[in-house]
């Protein structure tokens, strides 16, 4: 067996046939080693009955203990079906080394782990959270409890190994920088509670207003009092916040996410370890904690619940109205959001087109436009959503007093639920395209937006373009009659070219329509540095014009040889005959400049075509043909 594939873990090689109970869990404990063994014979002893701890102690058998890590385990016991468990981590492009079921396995009910391997050996602890949390969280239907760093993995009977893998590798960085949700530091905080309950320490303590430490079973908080008695004038009287007015809703939910302090507003002295103050709490059960991203939570882990301030508030003060908890802290903090009769009107005019999409009547005013952007409704509705929430005041405005707004496409597909996952954030990135192209949306270069606002969204972005943070500045034209027929004329206009969401790209533009239409919706390509260092238009890349010769070259001689072809034939031809490596997405955009170019078209094949070119296949394909008219 290969030295590449050895691992270090604590290991027990005695073979049960049962789940082990009892006495003989502290037998195993006492029997677990430091082995380096290949994921091989560590797979093979696992399906047989032998335990192991995935992360390698040193000094004892304890979490404390723990020194490195190479290998992570999933644990399955809530039902999930184990294919589903697979098919589910290889859509995400993360593959374990095997899987195994445990011993209290069932047909009818599986229970299973998941066996990954990283890269290297991870010796640091908050690496280790991480990506254990990360994995924990993406996946989902996880038992909680195989976050430990000390968690004890036992074998099964099942004596097959699934899905064995044994050269895959993860790697926590990537794995960590793609998927990390804020939500997942429960399972880190939840960690270190349990932690701390195994050897209690002396009763929490706080202070009350007259200065007397009492225990906080039996500590009155004035602070959570009034939040529950909704005592405005004292809270603003204590907390001595001075007034802060916003120029957006945005900007005001940023600060009080992550500027206002949980502790101070409930009045506790030790954000790490407290009491609840949601319910009668005699232990420390709660603790404040700051997410990656820097917004405080609030978590309670004897409730499993993780509150941001908002959240809290509403919780602790009953309150059955979002708009009247909000306004309660506003009042509270002294805070207060600008308006104006323009931004009034501004948010008027959105709510009114999200009206419109929502109840149909889109479809009244442009039906083509409607049918063509039907998957993109979601995308173009949180951006209204967004712009809404970004109504600055006029100066923040375009030429033609329309908001402007700034979002990543990162943060657009968080939004949206979509996650961090690079294929679904260039998903809604093609659709942002299509939006754009209707005019149902502007996107705007540099020089379009205020210098003011241009900071902002140099200090909200911070990373660079290939992460999909790149900040991109939009203005959310009104509907009036005549922007209404341009919407439903682009609309027609996309249909006729037979643009599809897969082929979007500059390059697809560029060659159907030419420079100024592919500008228009990619500002950023206006001018680039060619080879001689000089400023030049952007124009298609030398390889894509290749491409584009091979495809249209396979194309004619098809037609030639059969009178009509189709996408697939020519994806097959350029595979097979000419080891030619291309993709429908490829064809998709340039494939409106090779029918123009040879007086080409594409056609559904009706019955007669299908006569005609002696099709054999169901249906009606689309083919493409001469245009002989």
């Amino acid at each position: 067996m290969s030295n590449e594939n050895k691992i270090k873990c604590m290991y027990f090689d005695n073979r049960f046939k049962e789940k082990p109970q009892g006495k003989q869990i502290g037998w195993v404990q006492k029997n677990l080693t430091q082995t380096e063994i290949t994921i091989e014979s560590l797979a093979d002893s696992l399906v047989n009955g032998a335990t192991f701890k995935p992360g390698v102690l040193q000094g004892g058998n304890k979490a404390d203990n723990w020194i490195q890590q190479q290998l992570f385990g999933l644990d399955f016991d809530d039902g999930t079906c184990i294919e589903d468990a697979y098919n589910k981590v290889i859509s995400l492009g993360i593959t374990p080394c095997f899987m195994y079921t445990t011993f209290s396995h069932k047909e009818d009910h599986h229970k299973f782990r998941m066996i990954f391997c990283n890269d290297t050996v991870v010796s640091d602890g908050d690496i280790r959270d991480r990506l254990q949390a990360t994995l924990m969280g993406i996946i989902g239907g996880i038992d909680e409890v195989c976050f430990n760093r000390d968690r004890l993995f036992f074998g099964g009977k099942g004596q097959v190994v699934l899905h064995p893998d044994y050269a895959a590798r993860i790697n926590a960085e990537s794995v960590i920088e793609k998927y990390w949700n804020d939500d997942f530091e429960q399972y880190i905080s939840n960690a270190k509670h349990r932690a701390k309950k195994k050897t209690p320490a002396a009763p929490v303590k706080f202070k009350d207003k007259g200065d007397t430490d009492k225990e906080c079973h039996s500590y009155e908080n004035l602070n959570v009092k009034a939040i529950k008695e909704h005592n405005v004038e004292y809270l603003r009287k204590v907390l001595a916040h001075d007034p802060i007015e916003f120029e957006t809703k945005n900007e005001f939910w940023d600060y009080i996410y992550s500027e206002l302090d949980i502790a101070e507003l409930i009045d506790i002295d030790n954000p790490k370890s407290f009491c609840c103050v949601l319910h009668d709490d005699h232990n420390p059960s709660a603790n404040v904690f700051t997410t990656q991203n820097g917004i405080q939570k609030y978590r309670c882990c004897s409730e499993n619940l993780t509150l941001n301030i908002k959240q809290l508030v509403e919780m602790l003060g009953d309150f059955k109205s979002e708009y009247k908890a909000i306004q309660f802290i506003m009042d509270i903090y002294n805070l207060s959001i600008k308006e104006s009769q323009w931004s009034i009107e501004q948010r008027e005019n959105i709510d009114l087109m999200i009206s419109n999409i929502t109840l149909n009547k889109f479809k009244e005013l442009c039906p083509q436009a409607d049918k063509n952007i039907k998957y993109a409704k979601d995308t173009f509705l949180m951006m209204l959503s967004i712009a809404r929430n970004n109504v600055y005041s006029e100066k923040f405005s375009n030429d033609d007093g329309e908001i402007v707004f700034f979002i990543t496409n990162k943060k657009l597909a968080k939004y949206m639920g979509k996650g961090n996952s690079q294929k679904k954030i260039d998903k809604v990135s093609k659709y942002i395209k299509m939006l754009i192209y209707h005019d149902l949306i502007r996107i705007l270069d540099d020089s379009q937006v205020p210098k003011e606002l241009l900071m902002k969204a140099i200090k909200y972005s911070g990373t660079d373009k290939r992460s999909g943070n790149h900040v991109s500045f939009y203005a959310i034209p009104s509907w009036v009659i005549q922007q209404l027929k341009t919407i439903e004329h682009n609309g027609i206009r996309w249909k006729g070219k037979g643009y599809r969401i897969g082929g979007v790209s500059f390059d697809m533009f560029y060659r159907s329509e030419g420079f100024d239409v592919a500008a228009s919706l990619y500002p950023q390509y206006k001018k680039k540095k060619n080879e001689y260092g000089e400023i030049v238009n952007r124009t298609t890349t030398q390889a894509s014009d290749e491409r584009t010769m091979k495809i249209s070259e396979v194309i004619l001689k098809t037609i030639q040889r059969k009178g009509y072809c189709t996408e697939k034939e020519v994806v097959c031809i350029l595979g097979n005959k000419y080891r030619y490596e291309v993709t429908e997405t490829q064809i998709k955009r340039c494939l409106n400049e090779i029918m123009d170019s040879y007086g080409l078209k594409k056609v559904k094949a009706n019955k007669v075509l299908k006569e005609q070119y002696q099709i054999k296949s169901n249906g009606y394909p689309n083919i493409i043909i001469e245009d002989t008219i």
